[in-house]
């Protein structure tokens, strides 16, 4: 594949962009394109396009979907948001002007600013960072209905322990697999100091990462919603803040978390506190998972995959209590 002009999914967004553009009141001629993103995967296709104009869009074009992912309830869950959201003067999300039935072309509003990982890759000060994608993970939960509910991790406890049998029968699936198995037979306990507490569930952002939060001179944008589900809020606190620790964190010690961490984000973030049962148990579980996801061979790696796995076991040895 060719990235750029030369790409022929850009070709063909254009030529959907064409047909799209006088539905929306808009002349296609005047708007110059620019690739911003794009993934080509064996599961994954898609591009990104800024179309700057009057005013200036996103154009989104999915060419291969993960199995059984659903476009139209991705699209769904951005126009949600963007409604629950859409009177509050700080936390964004953009809003979708068209889209194709299938889900897979859709034109959008541009969101302003820059991703979490991007302001801390030009040196910006980590602290104020978590407390504003902190305080747009709070109006974004508490835009919607809050559910009190009594945390059970069982099913995370089950899912790790299926994990941790795999791995045991064949240790190569997974990188340094004596540290992961002694991190896989933590989780029990862990699960049993958080078990039978109260929690709230929320809508989930469903992938709230550091590449998707822009924060900008406007407020802060969320992007790329996961279909509508429920969930303890924690499932979306622990997956941002454990992406910001496998790759920017300085190591805690005997923690994942580091206490700076905490105190950032939580500053911002006021829905519940710290203390949340599941915001103190998944963090384990996230970094399992994460580490799973990182090919045992390193010429596979990426560089950020090298980067995440070195904090990954950094962080393991420090946690588990191993050395």
């Amino acid at each position: 594949m060719v990235f750029g002009q030369a790409d022929p999914r850009v070709k063909q967004a254009l030529e959907r962009w064409r047909l799209v553009a006088p539905t929306l009141g808009l002349d296609p001629d005047a708007y110059r394109h620019k690739l911003i993103w794009q993934k080509d995967e064996p599961s994954r296709s898609h591009i990104v396009l800024r179309m700057k104009g009057t005013p200036v869009l996103i154009i989104k074009q999915v060419t291969l979907a993960s199995s059984g992912k659903s476009l139209t309830e991705t699209v769904d869950a951005l126009r949600d948001a963007h409604l629950r959201l859409r009177d509050h003067d700080k936390a964004h999300a953009p809003e979708v002007l068209f889209s194709s039935e299938s889900g897979d072309f859709i034109v959008m509003t541009e969101a302003t600013g820059r991703t979490f990982e991007d302001h801390l890759n030009k040196g910006r000060a980590h602290g104020p960072m978590l407390k504003r994608a902190g305080a747009w993970l709070s109006a974004f939960h508490s835009s919607g209905s809050l559910e009190v509910r009594t945390y059970q991790p069982r099913f995370m406890v089950e899912h790790v322990e299926r994990v941790l049998q795999k791995i045991r029968d064949v240790p190569a699936h997974v990188a340094e697999p004596e540290l992961f198995i002694a991190c896989c037979e933590e989780i029990p306990r862990l699960a049993k100091a958080a078990e039978g507490q109260q929690t709230l569930s929320a809508t989930k952002h469903g992938d709230f990462n550091i590449r998707n939060i822009l924060l900008g001179p406007n407020g802060e944008t969320g992007l790329d919603f996961k279909p509508h589900s429920s969930a303890p809020v924690g499932f979306d606190i622990v997956r941002f803040l454990m992406d910001y620790a496998e790759l920017f964190q300085p190591l805690p010690n005997g923690n994942l978390l580091s206490q700076d961490t905490l105190d950032a984000f939580f500053d911002g973030y006021t829905v519940l506190g710290r203390d949340d049962p599941a915001v103190r148990f998944l963090p384990y579980v996230q970094l399992l998972n994460d580490w799973r996801a990182i090919p045992v061979d390193p010429d596979n790696r990426s560089w950020r995959q090298s980067i995440r796995l070195e904090n990954i076991t950094a962080l393991a040895r420090s946690a588990c209590g191993t050395t």
